[in-house]
């Protein structure tokens, strides 16, 4: 950590704000699609209102169980499941990167010009296996991409299967009961925290 530099306003920030930024709200788009896509595949009002207090993982393990539950096709089950499993790895890089410290750094020397790392100490780990973390220039502008093409590959998939259902072709929804539903919930939050303080 000798190697990071921490400053106050710097002359520096201005290459890695559009990184950080672009991380930020291209993730979002991915988070909005978390909702739609939970909205039309559920068309339970009680689920839908609940979704709010989700967090993004739990939501989205509820939308990859629609998918199973209402596939169009082998094809489109395969892209929206391996797209929502994309958009799970991209979610931790949203959160390390929205949730802890940023503070610059070279990968080589001399340290001239704009840093090309991010050092991002991980506050919230339990080890110190997970309490450094590096982000390179080229991995923000791989990961901002990625963001971009998930976003619209879930944008697409989502319209192809509303498509579907308005033909009366998608699989009808199956009935839970509501305590059935609000016990399986509050299990998946309780896992979730129980991730979240291990470091995960």
């Amino acid at each position: 950590m000798s190697r990071f530099k921490h400053s106050i306003d710097s002359e520096h920030t201005d290459p890695w704000i559009a990184r950080v930024g672009k991380i930020i709200l291209n993730f979002s788009a991915i988070e909005m699609e978390s909702i739609h896509w939970f909205v039309q595949l559920s068309e339970r009002e009680f689920e839908i209102k609940a979704i709010v207090d989700s967090p993004f993982t739990s939501r989205v393990t509820q939308v990859m169980r629609h998918i199973d539950d209402r596939t169009i096709g082998v094809q489109w089950r395969k892209r929206s499941l391996r797209a929502w499993n994309e958009a799970l790895k991209l979610a931790h890089l949203r959160n390390q990167v929205a949730h802890n410290p940023i503070i610059f750094g070279w990968s080589k020397v001399p340290e001239v010009g704009v840093p090309d790392i991010l050092g991002i100490p991980n506050l919230r780990a339990r080890n110190s296996a997970n309490s450094q973390w590096l982000l390179s220039t080229h991995s923000a502008d791989r990961s901002i991409n990625a963001m971009v093409a998930i976003a619209k590959t879930l944008a697409e998939l989502r319209i192809e299967w509303c498509a579907t259902r308005d033909q009366g072709k998608a699989p009808p929804l199956k009935v839970e009961p509501r305590l059935w539903y609000k016990v399986r919930r509050r299990v998946g939050l309780v896992m979730h925290t129980l991730r979240g303080r291990r470091g995960h």
